[in-house]
């Protein structure tokens, strides 16, 4: 008997990522939705400040920027934050033991990064 492909359920609501206030498609950037899909993404660069802290990549974080996340602000979901504010693509190759990251400070985080009253979609 032939399988049978189920058809996607039809939806106007957005993506799941573009709702959650703290994905980086909100707090991290401009989207542009297009029925439940995600379109282009234009994420902003963040800018240095003097309350950065320097984070030393030991064997525990090696490819694992949710506990980088987890272990800094106490959230493993802003992990897209530890990669984008040092513009790492790649965790296989630019998350390796030796690395020096520099992450914003939890309370920039808290105050300024995470507090956009609304996000950066555009549909």
């Amino acid at each position: 008997m032939p399988k049978t492909l189920a058809t996607p359920p039809t939806s106007t609501k957005r993506p799941s990522s573009v709702n959650n206030k703290n994905s980086r498609y909100v707090q991290g950037g401009e989207t542009i939705t297009k029925n439940t899909r995600l379109g282009w993404w234009e994420p902003y660069d963040f800018e240095r400040r003097q309350d950065d802290q320097d984070f030393y990549v030991t064997g525990k974080y090696v490819g694992r920027p949710d506990l980088i996340a987890y272990d800094m602000w106490g959230q493993a979901q802003l992990a897209w934050l530890v990669l984008q504010y040092n513009n790492i693509v790649d965790i296989t190759e630019e998350l390796v033991e030796g690395v020096d990251l520099v992450l914003p400070s939890q309370r920039r985080v808290s105050t300024s990064i995470l507090t956009k009253s609304t996000g950066g979609v555009k549909e």
